[in-house]
């Protein structure tokens, strides 16, 4: 009966079934999206990558700042090969990943006929292969060749000195600028130069260290060496080292702590966003939840809806309810008949809405992945847990039952000869 009632007003049910749908799709969806970025994007980021990540600089610790999550560091220190190797051998360490910077004089392209452009600036230099976990997002174009020791990304900063905005970052990418170090020869300060034609290949935004050109070591090792030599001739002021600083990259938030602590004793001073995590776990638990409660609004919006389509059912069908009375159906039995035609409306329309709740889910993901992938970022893995869709239509079916439960009572309720007459 109750399926030849579906089948007889199909315009009533498929209205129903739609509702129903859609709502379940949209709380499919956010449900989705909400457990992803839980527990996909929580664990990603603090099983390694920036999240776990601790910047050491060339300076010894602040024994008044120990634990602090942005220390002021202690007099300069330089960071050497051997330390950086003692940073490797810490447990629970995944890469250490050096910072170099090298100063450098700029000769800017030919603008006409005026003079080239030249100012000083710093290259930075680091493994860009391990972009996607270091303090580095992708404008534009594309990083350096791996090793490339002709082709550098820019910042915002360079585009300023040119004079374009951010907008116009692919304007500079193919240009050829010119990068020279210089040593001093002897105490008279005379001065050699020597110079590097560089590609620009790629906009960033970077805070690795201070300077405009970011590069492979290989490029910045050269030239730090190069000015560095100087110093035998009295350049005070030229680097002992081309290492500012590291990248030290942990296996998990909770290692951070004491991998720092082994920096501290090793005598290097070390920052870190340990706080960070715990704000952005409970960020992410108040959308959780926001974006659940969103879904279940809709779903009980299209729970109003079942109710009034079976309450105007119950009036429609008062003289058959009469007749099945009449020859014996008991209230339990009319009241089923009712409740099975919500049960079948909620199970189709949550079926069919899941299904679209979990294409809207996929779409979102490949969308986020193709950005974060564009900023040289990993992607997050787009899966959604098995109990989801089962309870999606699970539950619709439920929500449409207890919607269809007061009009089912009060067909149920109905004396035979009151429903006759009406």
């Amino acid at each position: 009966m109750a399926g030849r009632e579906l089948v007889r007003r199909p315009g009533r049910a498929v209205l129903t079934m739609v509702a129903v749908a859609l709502a379940t799709s949209l709380l499919t969806a956010l449900v989705a999206v909400a457990s992803t970025g839980r527990t996909r994007v929580l664990d990603q980021i603090t099983h390694g990558g920036a999240l776990a990540g601790i910047s050491v600089a060339a300076a010894a610790p602040n024994p008044n700042q120990t634990g602090l999550d942005n220390p002021t560091p202690g007099p300069s220190k330089v960071l050497t090969s051997s330390a950086l190797q003692s940073m490797k051998r810490i447990p629970h360490v995944t890469a250490v990943v050096p910072i170099l910077q090298a100063e450098v004089i700029v000769v800017l392209p030919a603008r006409g006929s005026s003079p080239r452009p030249i100012y000083r600036n710093h290259i930075v230099g680091i493994d860009l292969s391990r972009a996607a976990s270091l303090p580095i997002s992708l404008l534009a174009g594309t990083y350096p060749s791996p090793g490339s020791a002709t082709e550098v990304d820019v910042t915002p900063s360079y585009l300023t000195s040119v004079g374009l905005g951010s907008s116009a970052a692919h304007q500079v990418i193919g240009t050829d600028i010119e990068l020279g170090s210089f040593e001093v020869l002897d105490r008279s300060f005379r001065v050699d130069f020597r110079w590097s034609t560089v590609e620009i290949v790629g906009v960033v935004n970077q805070q690795a260290g201070p300077g405009q050109f970011l590069a492979y070591p290989s490029l910045v090792k050269s030239d730090s060496g190069w000015t560095g030599a100087g110093r035998a001739n009295g350049d005070a002021d030229a680097p002992v080292s081309a290492y500012t600083g590291a990248l030290v990259e942990a296996d998990q938030l909770s290692d951070v702590s004491g991998v720092r602590s082994r920096i501290a004793a090793i005598g290097y001073s070390s920052s870190a966003p340990e706080d960070v995590i715990v704000s952005v776990e409970k960020y992410l638990h108040v959308l959780e939840f926001i974006l659940t409660a969103i879904g279940i609004v809709a779903l009980a919006i299209a729970a109003l809806g079942i109710a009034n389509a079976l309450l105007a059912a119950v009036r429609e069908r008062r003289r058959e309810i009469g007749i099945m009375k009449a020859i014996g159906a008991r209230d339990r039995d009319v009241m089923g008949t009712f409740l099975v035609e919500a049960g079948c409306v909620g199970i189709v329309g949550g079926i069919v809405g899941t299904a679209i709740g979990i294409a809207i889910f996929v779409g979102i993901g490949d969308f986020a992945n193709n950005y974060l992938t564009s900023q040289g970022l990993r992607g997050v893995a787009i899966t959604i847990a098995w109990y989801i869709p089962v309870g999606a239509v699970i539950g619709a079916a439920l929500i449409s039952v207890l919607a269809g439960a007061f009009p089912a009572l009060r067909a149920s309720r109905l004396s035979a000869r009151e429903a006759v007459e009406s």
